[in-house]
């Protein structure tokens, strides 16, 4: 073994960086890029290559692709050349031209998700030509909770190789629009057309064979360039642990464990190579997954390895792209290795071809094995060294499938695959393979069914039954949280085995069955979007581009923890119960303060004021009750907060917060109450508080049926891109506070209480948050208050930034809500009475009542006089649940539209002439032309029969179609503040209003009323970050208000301006609004004002209309679905920004479809305690889940009245039509169940609407799986 170099050398940016032993093993590029070279553009989130927020260009080799700088570790970036979103473009030398398109394209809202975005496309256009498709496949990597993907997705594919002309000339045109930066041949702008040309890097080509050896305080790496340095390093250091970086690892699925060694294998040319030859394909253990499929695409065509191509589309399943760049085949197979629970597609694709695997245990010994003996040989000093995939003649038919909880990035339930060789009247010539996984650990091959099958024909109905009665009985799935149950994955096993069979010959099987044989195909999105605009009152009413984008999408723009790296800065990490009840009889640090660099550790005893995070003495809105900071003795719920551990970095707290030991006394000796229907049937008063009781005014007479039923919708995950953070600094009679708060007031006077200190002496300064949706409305106070508590007690800065796992496990989400109900009809579905009741689930305390917010909403646009309508508050053993986007407008519409739903089966009525024959009379007129405008244009009555007459022909899949109506009743609470000022010398503007900045677009609104108000150009006016000085005792920013009430502030200070300077203009006929400024600001008029408004008293509420038809299929072998189309139509008033508002709608709307299907939150009932806290087990909309064709438009002619400058709320009431999503799969699961026989006339179907509840749903079984 060679003596090695002892430092790692690569390029930020063009910039030369070296690291030699100084920084932790285990230290990523993420932390590298923003903790040591100080770039903050690069963003982090999940630290799993779950959200795509990190990711970064790498040039390796001369090959520039996308990586989740949160995986890479830093010290296997040797040689590379790696660019971040600051290298791209940015204000001083002129932006790239993916980030002006995106900007102008209203592709950011909060904008933390769009660095990522940017250096994703911008790397898979790097050298390389893609289609539109193509684009939009790439994208499975980066989640955006905001947009919606739609306008992501729009600008990106116009930069690809078949995008329309139209696509293209938009582009150039934004190139004219922004400051473009100039590309290294001068010649084009940032872009050339077809490829992208950067300067190169001056590693580019450089080869560098030394080994590297570099001892670090906690372990040693190696970067090794051949075999024989590797087992050398075995043989020296033989006792050590170790790990290998490039294969053989699987950081990211599994959290990383520390080790002695670390050993980066990724440039051994032997583990790299690819051999093709007459008989086999060979690759080796370290071959990127992207670089196999690339190689298994490329070999599809040739005899022998036609197969290969299923293998090319499965591999485009795993993970994500950036993912797919630095994993490799040997690191995939590892993961089976270590977990043999882990569903690895990889192994279960090559085990399904009949793949050998090739190991070292020395240089030049090398055993060959099949991959099940692999799976149990002891791999301590050995390696994976290739795998080789055989030649399989035409008599084989191979396929592969992976169902999953969403379209892409996700693990599968139960993946699957099949090889059968065949002869021509499709008899089985040799043993066959039927592998699955996520079945249970030991479960593979269902051998009694490979068995069963040997020398049989598969397309014989009997066989066919007695193959699926085999697998049924061998198929013994175990229930392992959280995954789903065991029935359902039984039964989409035997799904996939009976769409493996249809697919065979497909002309030999029934006709109305072969849409069973595929899995659902998705073309390229589309989206359109119609609004009006009046160019007379511009800039009000301008589809203007929000005023921050370009910043957002530059990576330019400044969130809480972006703010820089502070002389003596700690960090903190909360140390948090596991069980969801008992008492806590000791918390034991020692383990963690012996840690180099961990600080301290304190609970409720080290608080100088009161134990809370929100005391209900304060009278903030919604909340009466107190919160408690730390637990004291009671566990309140699983996840709680007993204290927060600080140390020098985010990690090494991380880390120490897991070596606190807490000891329990009574733990657990009543199962905690977790979900409502157990809550509700304890019977213990003092968990119910009411807060709807809405009695019926009379009662129809004519009653033809009596319905009753119950439904049920779930909880979800905010999945702000940002998680609850707070940054705190002392300043010297104060503290400077940067939260990531919706409520700056609620912060201010939480903080204090806690500090024992007075409201003055807290400065809280909030710029922008990324992403809100109700998450930060209250539920960042614990946050707050703790790293406020570090900074007061050590007189230090303090940095808290909770981790997905803490995000997920200790803050409150959205209300999971119950109903029974009871309604009597006529025969037309009229109702003449209804009876309900609904439960919210609130957690453990009654704070931000919900139960009277769904009674509110669910009379949705229908006559209620005659509806009784009782809605309690139910406390749990979670943490206190908190508003989510449109909270209790979403439970309560979904309530009374599945109660239309069922009237319609009862009386065998159309549902939509059942919800026209109950409209109120206030709505129908709005309601009614709505309705008639959106069926019109989106031929719902033509569509309606396709659906019918495609359900007639197709057994497997089936479509549904549905439309509803909304009225979004808006009202008015709190106060809001806006400050106005002139600047004398120029006449710029500056504004600071009370709202926050989440993404909404409030400050580009407050813009343009300001500049509209006062006859001025928009490019004069700046909104500047909220504060607590000079917009005290705020209200929340939430409710879909902030952005109207902030604005008529605004304008009520405009108007004084304007009153003061209305003498002088009377003086100075024809000056500039420079002349007019300067010359009052000389006669010393007073140019800022300032307004608190109260719109409870100076605003009017009104109704916000909607009408959605929505179209689905779904595949009722797997239980998947896909949103072929979604036609919008929503009242906006007269829109202040068409454009901001239309991807309002947009976001909203996905943000809802994932509420009624893919995002599911599981429980341990035994625990209390939450168990999928990541984002690889839950799972919000990504950007192949949205509809296909997905249309918005805003009702013409329809200016508000009483709205701000005669505009409409848009932020959350898109949402509550989501519920079109559940009620168009019922409408294809109704034609589903007849097909089975099943006569019921109704069923429930309570949200979320996932995988499993659609297959279990449709009464799928083996029974009906004949040919």
């Amino acid at each position: 073994m060679k003596d090695g170099k002892a430092s790692v050398e690569f390029t930020i940016n063009g910039e030369p960086h070296v690291v030699v032993g100084n920084i932790p093993v285990n230290t990523s590029l993420n932390v590298y890029i923003r903790e040591y070279a100080k770039l903050r553009g690069t963003k982090a989130m999940c630290h799993e290559g779950g959200c795509g927020a990190c990711i970064v260009a790498a040039e390796i080799n001369g090959e520039t692709m996308a990586v989740n700088s949160c995986l890479i570790p830093v010290l296997i970036c040797d040689g590379w050349a790696i660019h971040t979103i600051e290298g791209l473009g940015n204000k001083k030398q002129g932006y790239h031209t993916i980030q002006a398109t995106l900007a102008e394209k209203n592709g950011t809202q909060c904008g933390y998700c769009s660095p990522g975005m940017v250096m994703n496309m911008y790397s898979l256009l790097k050298d390389k030509k893609l289609t539109m498709l193509e684009i939009e496949n790439s994208f499975g990597s980066n989640i955006c909770r905001c947009t919606g993907y739609r306008p992501i997705l729009e600008a990106f594919k116009g930069f690809a190789s078949d995008a329309p002309s139209a696509m293209k000339k938009e582009i150039r045109d934004i190139e004219d629009l922004y400051n473009i930066k100039a590309c290294a041949k001068g010649a084009c702008r940032g872009i050339c057309h077809d490829l992208l040309c950067e300067r190169k890097s001056a590693h580019k080509g450089l080869k560098i064979s030394r080994m590297l050896d570099i001892k670090l305080e906690d372990a040693e790496f190696f970067k090794v360039y051949s075999i024989e340095d590797l087992f050398a390093i075995f043989q020296q250091k033989p006792n050590a642990t170790y790990m290998l970086h490039g294969s053989n690892t699987a950081h990211g699925v599994y959290r990383g464990k520390k080790c002695d060694v670390y050993i980066d294998v990724n440039d051994i040319p032997d583990l790299r190579r690819i051999e093709k030859t007459e008989n086999s394909l060979i690759l080796g253990g370290n071959v990127s997954l992207t670089v196999a499929m690339e190689t298994f695409g490329k070999y599809s065509s040739e005899t022998g390895f036609k197969y290969l191509k299923h293998l090319a589309h499965h591999i485009d399943l795993i993970a994500n792209v950036p993912v797919r760049n630095a994993g490799s085949i040997a690191g995939n197979l590892m993961i089976k290795h270590e977990h043999h629970e882990f569903p690895s597609d990889l192994f279960l694709m090559l085990e399904t071809a009949g793949t050998q695997i090739h190991i070292l245990d020395g240089p030049g010994n090398k055993r060959s094995m099949v991959l099940l003996d692999f799976l149990a040989t002891d791999m301590r000093h050995k390696i994976i060294y290739s795998v080789v995939l055989p030649f399989l003649s035409n008599e084989y038919e191979y396929r592969s499938y992976k169902i999953m909880p969403r379209a892409q990035n996700a693990h599968a339930h139960v993946n699957a695959g099949f090889l059968f060789k065949l002869d021509g009247g499709c008899k089985i010539l040799e043993k066959p393979n039927i592998i699955f996984g996520g079945i249970n650990e030991h479960f593979l091959h269902a051998n009694k069914t490979e068995q069963l099958l040997m020398g049989k024909t598969i397309l014989d109905k009997q066989v066919m039954k007695s193959a699926l009665e085999t697998l049924s009985n061998e198929l013994q799935p175990d229930h392992v949280l959280p995954d789903y149950s065991p029935e359902f994955r039984r039964t989409l096993a035997m799904g996939l085995f009976y769409k493996f069979v249809l697919s065979i010959k497909p002309q030999d099987v029934n006709a109305k069955f072969r849409s069973g044989g595929s899995i659902l195909d998705r073309d390229v999105s589309s989206g359109m979007q119609d609004f009006d605009t009046d160019k007379n009152i511009w800039p009000v009413n301008k589809p203007t581009t929000k005023l921050e984008a370009i910043y957002q999408t530059s990576g330019e723009a400044q969130y809480c923890n972006d703010l820089p790296p502070y002389p003596g800065e700690v960090f903190c990490a909360f140390v948090a119960t596991e069980i969801g009840n008992g008492k806590i009889q000791n918390i034991d640090a020692s383990k963690a303060l012996k840690i180099k660099g961990v600080i301290a550790f304190y609970t409720y005893k080290d608080v100088p004021g009161k134990n809370l995070c929100i005391a209900g003495t304060s009278q903030q809105f919604m909340l009466t009750n107190d919160e408690i900071l730390f637990a004291e003795k009671d566990v309140l719920y699983a996840g709680q907060p007993v204290g927060v551990i600080v140390a020098e970095t985010h990690d090494l707290a991380n880390q120490a917060a897991k070596l606190v030991e807490i000891k329990y006394s009574d733990a657990l000796k009543r199962k905690p109450l977790v979900t409502l229907k157990d809550t509700v049937a304890a019977k213990d008063e003092t968990r119910f508080l009411q807060t709807a009781d809405k009695p019926a005014k009379n009662k129809g007479t004519n009653i033809k049926h009596v319905i009753k039923g119950n439904f049920e919708c779930g909880s979800q995950y905010h999945y702000t891109m940002e998680t609850q953070s707070c940054v705190c600094i002392p300043a010297e009679d104060s503290m400077d506070v940067y939260p990531t708060t919706q409520s700056m007031d609620l912060t201010q006077v939480s903080i204090a209480q806690c500090l024992n200190v007075k409201n003055n002496s807290i400065n809280i300064i909030v710029k922008r948050i990324g992403g809100g949706y109700g998450a930060k409305i209250s539920r960042n106070t614990q946050v707050s208050c703790a790293c406020a508590l570090v900074c007061h007690k050590l007189n230090r800065p303090a940095r808290f930034v909770l981790s997905i796992e803490s995000n997920m496990m200790s803050c409150g989400k959205r209300f999971s809500t119950r109903q029974e109900y009871e309604v009597g009809v006529d025969d037309d579905g009229v109702i003449q009475y209804l009876n309900s009741t609904h439960w919210g689930n609130s957690g453990y305390t009654f704070n931000e009542a919900h139960a009277f917010l769904a009674a509110h909403h669910a009379e949705n646009c229908y006559a209620s006089d005659n509806w009784t309508f009782k809605g309690y508050e139910a406390r749990t053993d979670l943490p206190s649940n908190t508003y989510c986007r449109a909270p209790g407008s979403t439970e309560g519409l979904g309530m009374i539209e599945n109660i239309m739903e069922h009237i319609a089966r009862a009386t065998k009525k159309d549902p939509l002439q059942v919800r026209l024959a109950n409209l109120s009379d206030n709505d129908r007129k709005a309601i009614e032309s709505m309705i008639s405008d959106l069926s019109k244009s989106a031929d719902y009555e033509m569509r309606k029969r396709a659906v019918e007459t495609f359900n007639n022909e197709n057994r497997w899949k089936k479509k549904g179609i549905a439309l509803m109506p909304m009225n979004y009743p808006l009202f008015y609470y709190g106060q809001f503040n806006a400050v106005v000022s002139i600047c004398a010398r120029d006449g710029t503007v500056c504004v600071t209003h009370g709202g926050i900045e989440c993404g909404q677009g409030i400050n580009t609104k407050i813009a343009q009323v300001v500049a509209y108000s006062l006859g001025i150009d928009l490019s004069l006016v700046a909104v500047k970050a909220s504060n607590n000085l000079m917009t005290p005792n705020t209200s929340v920013t939430g409710g879909s208000i902030s952005s109207e009430t902030s604005a008529m502030a605004a304008i009520k200070a405009c108007k004084q301006l304007m009153d003061r300077l209305e003498p002088i203009k009377k003086d100075m006929k024809g000056a500039t609004w420079q002349e007019l400024v300067l010359a009052a600001h000389l006669k010393d008029v007073d140019l800022c004002a300032r307004y608190m408004i109260s719109p409870v008293k100076e605003m009017q509420a009104y109704p916000v209309y909607g009408v959605t038809i929505a179209e689905v299929e779904i595949d009722l072998l797997t239980g998947q679905h896909i949103v072929r189309r979604v036609d919008l139509m929503e009242d906006a008033g007269t829109s202040l920004n068409p454009e901001v508002d239309v991807g309002q709608v947009e976001g909203a709307f996905v943000m809802g479809m994932g509420y009624w299907t893919s995002e599911d939150l599981v429980y341990d009932l035994k625990t209390g305690a939450l168990v999928n806290t990541r984002t690889w087990n839950y799972k919000p909309p990504g950007a192949k889940d949205i509809p296909v064709d997905f249309r918005v438009s805003f009702r013409r002619n329809a200016p508000n009245p009483v709205g701000v400058l005669r505009s409409k709320a848009t932020g959350e009431p898109p949402l509550c039509m989501s519920y079109t999503i559940p009620m168009a799969i019922r409408n294809a699961l109704n034609s589903a169940r007849a097909d089975s026989g099943n006569t019921d006339v109704w069923y429930p179907l309570d949200g979320p609407v996932t995988t499993e509840r659609i297959l279990m749903t449709s009464l799928t079984s083996k029974e009906n799986m004949v040919l």
